[in-house]
This record gives structure tokens, sequence and C-alpha cells, in this order.
């Protein structure tokens, strides 16, 4: 069934054509044909609804709005089109039309469409029931779904700002805040600021024409107001005529980002600097100083002396404060324009800024060495320490900061090496002096993988019966270049590098299993090997097992080893020096101290450590002849061992008065050129096939 608003013309009525019925009857048929022309290609519905609620008519333009063929509609409820929740309001309309025919009343109702979308339609409806052309409600409506979700969408971006908790302000591309939100509007309240610009960065303006300028925003732009701070974002719109600035409070977080790069770049234990930031600083000054060489500056590199000793001994507890109490009085003893640095364990590190003359900076070492020196009370305890400083002054050819701060370091330790507590300052000759070294450490280094090394023996020879004894072995090294290399040359760097660990435990193995071959071979020779073990091997917490098996390898007797220690291995190691003695005495090896005298605590050592014999140093024997005083503590030492009961070697015995003296001070035996040098394994197999006596 269909219905047309605009019923064909009662084709029973005729004229004859031309008369003025004609005339009418065709101007009617024109015009009606005109106006369903409007109406079927109309964007907007119109709808006549019949008094049961079903539809009588419907315009062709709901098929493109909500995918219905009209014919479908024909006849068919409203209501079963409508979304339930809009039923209600839509029959109230309806029975609202009837005590107001030809009234238009408003109307908005949700509709489905065929694919199930509801979709909003707005329009008008007349009551027309009574008409008796159109006998129904006519409804005119439109679709307005995207109109509405365009409103809706504006009014929740409008109400961003309005709810927003951070700070939002609309400027002109002037950079004039024209527009604040509440929440920028309660901060200019709170931080009791006048104008909305005293929220904003100090260059706002030039960073608005900017913006504006390049088409693009700027982020994170940052202004401090009070102790607070705020970051700002910038978005311009100039179609609008506009800038919207956004902000966000972000004084915690640059309070955490502060604090992060403080411990970044400060020691956590002296609060100092730490080597980044003093490599910064010291670059710096470096690029002034190359931009005007009319400056001056300098580097000083501080190692305190014998830091480890009270580390050791009071507990790194008590060794911190002391670095905390030395950290602040060099702070105190500089400029404030100065920095002072810590690197680490107990290095510091000084750079001194705009200096009047080289002179200063020797001036400004040797009141941080006397700061240093004085005594610090810490729990009880009154500690000295001293330390050894490197001066590097700024100059031509010096172009990285890693430079100065290495030829610093190279003064400290010539400084260190003169005696500890005092000052060098760096010349070329230094360097040169510390590549020669770096070069030793390099061909030690392969030496030990090359099989460089050797192995000479001198023989100690008893007193009482004037035979050999026993032998020392003595390292010597045949450098590819340089030929044979004096121990005095690479030993202390070899302990500096830890190098003397493999070098060490080479000698032990090789010397044990020489002195096990020339046993078996010479029976008479029930001789004894002497091995000098240094400050770092007797530190070792597995030394003695490293002993044993040396001596399982080489299968020589416990009995016939000797080890020999310096006063500063017993110093180095206070807490374990007694243990690792006794192991070694539970083994059945020998430990006798070597160069007795030439310390300061062997005395208070004697006593309490497992020691079996002294080893008088080579100096007090050579001064012994014409000097009472020398033969006098040479006699005491001799009667203080024996009271002990240890055994006296006396070193170094080059005369036959020498031999004598040692002889009749009580000694048990002496060891020297008078009886033999160091001798290669050939030369000493020769003298034991010898046996001399003395």
């Amino acid at each position: 069934m269909s219905y047309s608003l605009f019923p064909p013309a009662d084709e029973a009525l005729t004229a004859e054509p031309g008369s003025a019925m004609a005339r009418a009857r065709d101007a009617l048929r024109e015009s009606e044909a005109y106006f369903r022309s409007l109406v079927e290609n109309a964007r907007d519905v119109i709808h006549v609804i019949n008094a049961d609620r079903t539809t009588r008519y419907i315009t062709p333009s709901i098929q493109r709005l909500l995918g219905w063929d009209p014919e479908e509609l024909i006849g068919r409820s409203v209501m079963e089109f409508l979304h339930p929740d809009d039923v209600g309001r839509v029959m109230d309309a309806l029975r609202a039309t009837r005590g107001q025919p030809g009234a238009g009343l408003p109307i908005e109702v949700r509709v489905r469409h065929r694919d199930g979308e509801w979709r909003i339609f707005e329009g008008i409806g007349r009551n027309l029931i009574d008409d008796p052309v159109v006998r129904g409600v006519v409804v005119n409506s439109r679709d307005v779904t995207d109109r509405r979700r365009r409103d809706d969408q504006i009014r929740r971006l409008a109400a961003i700002p309005q709810e927003s908790p951070n700070p939002i302000l609309e400027c002109d591309l002037r950079g004039r805040p024209i527009y604040l939100n509440p929440a920028a509007e309660r901060l200019l309240l709170e931080l009791r600021v006048d104008e909305p610009l005293g929220l904003l960065p100090a260059d706002h303006a030039a960073i608005v024409q900017g913006c504006v300028g390049a088409g693009t925003g700027a982020r994170g732009v940052e202004a401090a107001v009070g102790s607070r701070v705020f970051s700002w974002t910038y978005h311009p719109h100039p179609a609008l005529g506009a800038v919207h600035v956004f902000g966000e409070e972000v004084t915690e977080r640059k309070r955490v980002e502060d604090r992060l790069l403080h411990h970044a770049l400060h020691d956590p234990l002296t609060g100092l600097p730490n080597r980044h930031l003093f490599m910064e600083r010291l670059g710096r000054a470096l690029h002034g100083f190359q931009g005007d060489e009319a400056r001056l500056f300098a580097v000083l590199f501080l190692d305190l002396d014998r830091f480890k000793v009270v580390n050791d001994s009071l507990g790194h507890h008590v060794g911190d404060e002391l670095l905390q109490v030395i950290a602040e009085r060099l702070r105190a003893s500089v400029r404030a324009s100065d920095t002072v640095a810590r690197f680490g364990g107990d290095e510091f590190a000084v750079l001194l800024e705009e200096l009047e003359d080289a002179d200063e900076a020797q001036r400004i070492a040797g009141r941080l060495g006397q700061a240093v020196a004085s005594p610090v009370n810490l729990g009880g305890y009154e500690v000295f320490t001293t330390a050894s400083i490197g001066i590097a002054l700024c100059g031509a050819g010096t172009d990285r900061p890693e430079y100065l701060l290495r030829n610093a370091d190279v003064a400290m330790y010539r400084a260190k090496g003169s005696g500890a507590s005092r000052y060098e300052v760096f010349d070329r000759a230094m360097h040169a002096q510390a590549m020669a070294r770096l070069q030793l450490e390099t061909d030690l280094r392969r030496a030990l993988t090359r099989g460089e090394f050797r192995l000479r023996y001198q023989p100690i020879i008893s007193l009482k019966t004037g035979r050999i004894a026993g032998v020392e072995a003595l390292i010597r090294w045949v450098h590819p270049d340089r030929g044979l290399t004096s121990p005095g040359e690479f030993i202390p760097v070899a302990e500096e590098t830890g190098l003397i660990l493999p070098l060490g435990a080479w000698v032990l193995a090789e010397a044990c299993r020489q002195l096990a071959a020339w046993r078996g071979e010479f029976e008479h020779a029930r001789i004894a090997l002497s091995v000098n073990l240094s400050a770092k091997q007797f530190g070792q917490a597995d030394l003695v097992e490293r002993i044993r098996d040396a001596l399982d390898e080489s299968g020589l007797d416990p009995r016939h080893l000797k080890l020999e220690i310096t006063e500063s291995a017993v110093i180095d190691n206070p807490g374990s020096a007694g243990a690792m003695l006794a192991q070694l005495k539970e083994l059945g090896i020998e430990v006798q101290m070597d160069d007795f005298g030439t310390g300061y605590s062997s005395l208070s050592s004697l006593h309490s450590l497992p020691l079996d014999g002294l080893k008088i140093d080579r100096s007090f024997v050579s001064r012994m002849p014409g000097n009472h005083a020398t033969r006098q503590m040479v006699r005491t030492i001799a009667l203080l061992a024996r009271g002990l009961d240890l055994a006296v070697i006396a070193e170094g015995v080059e005369t036959a008065d020498q031999l004598e003296d040692v002889r009749a001070m009580g000694c048990d035996y002496a060891q020297g050129y008078l009886i033999a040098p160091p001798l290669e394994p050939e030369g000493m197999r020769a003298f034991l096939a010898e046996n001399p006596q003395w």
C-alpha cells in the first residue's frame, strides 16, 4: 500500500482544450508536480502519522538517512523504530498535539537505523488530523546525530580547562594573556602574583613569537616562581589568533632530579665533587686558558700516606671518619672558587683557578699538607696521617684535562717515592720517567710469559762449622734489549702492579725444584733454601696452600725451606701475620725476618711472632769496621736474638775482618760476596761439589 500527499487530479473532470478550466487544471498539475519534486528530493524527512501511530507517508530521504525503503514503513507503527527510552516522551508529544491542532511542537528522538545504529533526529510535529487533505500528524525532521556529537565534544573540551588541576592560559599572538582557567587563577592568589605573566617564563613573549613564526610548539619551558618550578608547553593556533599555554608544576620532580644529579657528581662519603665533576670543571678551566694564556691555574693530586694501616688496624668505619675530616680540612684550606674532589679511596684532587703565580700553587700545597698532618681524634684514637702532593701547572702543549691530571699524578708519585709528606711540581723529566716506568711494566708482564727471569743462588755458611748451610734464591731479569736488569728496578714495579704474586709463585716453585735436585745429587750438602716473600704474597689468604703445592710438586721436605719476610710485611698485615706464621710453623717451615733493624716495629713484634731467625741488614755489617756504635748495635741484636732463641744471619759480609767480627759477636750464619756472589745454577752446583770451608 502506498500513499501520496499529491493524489492525481480527477480524470472525470474534462474541459475543452484552451478553455479556462483546462488552463486551471494544467496549472494545478504543474504545481502538484513541482511540490512533489520538492518534497521527494528534500534532505529532511516529512513523516505523516495516522491517529493510530502508523505511518501513512514518509519521504524518500528516509532511505538515505536510515537505510529504510519508504514502502517498508507504510502501515507500520512508528514506535517500533524509536529508542525504548524515548517512546514515552514521543507519546506525550503526540498527545500534546491533539490539544493544539496546527501548532508546531519541537521534538527530539533517537531512531533506529536499518544497521541497528541509533541516530538522533530533531523536528517539529503538527497535528493536521482534521485537515481533510492530510488527515494525520505531520513531522518535519532532520538527522542531527553528527551535530550533537560535535556539540558534545565541544562541551567536553570546554570542560577540560575548567576542571583541569593544572594552569592553562590562552594568549594572543603577542603573548598577552586573554584567558586563565580556574586553576591558573587559584595559582595567582596562592603565589600572590599580581599579573598572569608572573607565572610564565621571563622570555614568554619571545617564545610566543617564535612558536607563531615557526608554526610549531615549545615544550618543557621551565619558570621558577619563588621556591616552586613550573613547566610550560606552548601550542600556537595562528588561525584562531591565539596561543594556548599549558602548565605543570614540577617542583618535586626538579628536587628529585637535583638530588640524583648531585649524587651522580659528588662523592657520597665526603660530599665533595667526584672525578666526573672535577674533570668537567678542569675542562672548562683549560678552555678558558686556551682563550687567555695569561690566566694561570693548577691541579693538585693528593694521596694520604699509610692510610691502609689506619683502615686495617682501626677498621673501615674509622678510616671513613678520617676521610671525612680530611675532606673538610682540604675544603677549608682553599678558596671558594677552587674545587676539592675525592677520586675514591684516599685520593683527592684540587683545582686551583685564577692563580697569581706558580709559587701560589706551592704555598697552597704546603698549607694543605699541614692541614692533613694535624692529628685527628676519632673514637678515642689520636690518628696521624700525612699527604703526598703532586702539582701540575697549566702550560702550552697541555690541551687535554686528563693529561694535566696525569702530570699531577706523576708528580705525586715522585713525592711519595721521595719520602712522602711532601709535594713535588711536575716537570718534563718526570713524564719521561713515567713513560719509561710504563714501558718497564709492559716489558715485565711480557717477561713472565716469555721466560726471561732467572734464579741466582748465594751461599749461606754456618759460622760454627765454616761449611755451607743454605742458599738464598735471588731473582734476576735478562731483558732482551737492556740485558741483566737489577731487582731494584723491577721489584718495586712488580709489587705495585701485583705482578709480584705470579712472579713470587714462580720463584718458589723453581727454587724448591732446584734445591730438591741438589740435595739428591750431593749427599753431604745438608743445605736449606731461603726464599723471600713480599708483603703482598704474605697477605694472600691461600699462601699456605700455594707453598704446600710447591713443596709437593718438587718433593722438597718442608724443614729444608726457610721463608724470609720483611718488617713491612708484618706491619701491612697486623691482624693475620701471627696466624699465618703459625700455619707455616705447623708445616715445619722456618720463618726469618729480613733486613732487621731498618724498620721501627720489629722489637715490639719479636716476642709475639713465631719467628726462627733474624737477618741483620747489610748496612750495619758494612759500617762495623771503625764504627763502635754500629758494632755495639750488632752485638745487641745478637744478644737479643739469643735470648729469644732466634738464629742470627749477617748479610753483606764482604771482607775477612767483617767475617771475624760477626762470628765474634755471636752471629750464627753469614752471607756475602766474601763467600760467593749470587751464582747461576751451574756455578752453585760447582760450589756444592767443592764444599769449601771458612
